[in-house]
């Protein structure tokens, strides 16, 4: 069928209609035993964006306005229902690759946005599955892929803390998807914003942590689950969110403040109704963590994810040398301003316990083979942090085995 039967075929339908229609005609377009021809691709993001997006019109001029609020909304949903009706993981995929994947475009950004949101919160595992393969695509420290994963952090993880249970069973129903997510995030924040460190929304590190915490392999989800994708794609490297989450767990001793324990609240009251009398009884109150004791267990939960990552075989894909090496220069800086004010490196505990937090995620990292990079390189460049016995005998140890 030549595009303009294709097209004269479809507008028989007032959109949403014609949206639902596109998809399944893009389906028939791009799903074969081989690569689709250019010709063929060339027509189906001529559907897209004519029947699907309303991008242009019948004449292919850009259209101003596009969709509304309204048929946004109707347009998720038509393809929230295709994907979670498509049982084939690489038709689905090249499908939400195809509507997705060149995103020149913010309308088609806030639609995306608005979909994996919405798949956040009903906990859709075919979308929140693609939308995971198009992180990774991109490219989990693309300016798309942080804009995307930012507006879910608005959404979800600053002020509603009531819906941290549904939250915490995404990384059961989509664990590449949360494994990617986690790695842009660490792109968002603890990193200088023109001298400003960029903290996260605690209840986004509580959420986290409670991920990785009880899921020691989530972290390699993406890596040992590789992406169905279409046929003739270029699968783009998986980076973990280690070495990005060891950051947050070495930086955090410099810019978090210990929180001093205060008087616990009085115990909840309850009232039991017995046959002769009335018995109360007292309810302890579950007590969240402070920031600083979240960072300690992310820590610890980190490290346990290095050791379950231990390399088996082939060469290690799990942390990247650079990447840690990133760290060193954040130390460097906050040691001057500790010189400078005339305090003593080996004295200040904020620094030594940053120092002692590399040293144990290098450690554990280099011995269980889950570095990859020049090793040579970083642990020279670690020899260059301020004096800590851990480190430097941990240096010390692996420079000797290269």
């Amino acid at each position: 069928m030549s595009l303009s039967d294709l097209k004269h075929s479809l507008r028989k339908y007032e959109f949403p209609a014609c949206a639902k229609e596109a998809l399944y005609k893009i389906e028939q377009l791009l799903i074969g035993r081989s690569a689709p021809s250019s010709k063929q691709l060339d027509i189906s993001m001529d559907i897209t964006s004519e029947f699907i997006f309303c991008e242009t019109d019948r004449r292919g001029n850009r259209r101003g306005s596009g969709l509304n609020p309204l048929q946004e909304l109707q347009l998720i949903d038509i393809i929230s229902e295709y994907l979670s009706a498509c049982s084939n993981e690489t038709t689905k995929n090249t499908i939400f690759l195809s509507l997705f994947g060149s995103m020149d475009s913010q309308r088609k950004l806030k639609i995306l946005s608005i979909l994996a949101s919405m798949a956040v919160s009903a906990c859709c595992t075919p979308v929140l599955s693609a939308v995971g393969v198009w992180l990774q695509q991109m490219g989990c420290s693309s300016p798309q892929s942080l804009q995307l994963v930012e507006s879910v952090i608005q959404d979800h993880f600053y002020l509603n803390t009531s819906n941290q249970n549904s939250l915490k069973t995404l990384a059961t129903c989509a664990p590449e998807f949360v494994s990617n997510f986690i790695t842009a995030v660490t792109e968002l924040y603890m990193h200088d914003l023109q001298g400003v460190k960029k903290m996260p929304p605690k209840n986004l590190l509580e959420i986290i942590t409670s991920w990785v915490y009880s899921n020691p392999t989530l972290c390699m989800s993406a890596q040992l689950n590789p992406a169905a994708l279409p046929v003739g794609a270029i699968p783009m490297a998986v980076v973990t969110p280690l070495a990005g989450l060891i950051h947050w767990c070495s930086i955090a001793p410099l810019h978090v403040e210990e929180t001093i324990d205060v008087e616990e609240p009085a115990p909840k009251k309850i009232k039991i109704e017995g046959e002769k009398q009335t018995v109360v009884k007292s309810v302890p109150l579950s007590k969240p963590l402070p920031t600083s004791d979240l960072y300690t267990k992310l820590h610890l939960a980190v490290l346990h994810s290095l050791r379950v990552g231990q390399r088996t075989h082939g060469p290690p894909t799990a942390v990247n040398a650079q990447q840690l090496a990133a760290l060193i220069p954040l130390v460097q800086l906050y040691s001057h301003q500790l010189i400078k004010r005339g305090i003593k490196l080996q004295n200040d505990i904020k620094l030594q316990d940053c120092l002692d937090r590399i040293g144990q995620a290098i450690q554990v990292a280099l011995a269980n083979g889950c570095v990859y990079g020049n090793i040579s390189n970083l642990l020279s460049a670690l020899d260059t942090l301020p004096e800590n016995r851990l480190l430097k005998m941990i240096i010390k140890k692996h420079q000797q085995s290269i």
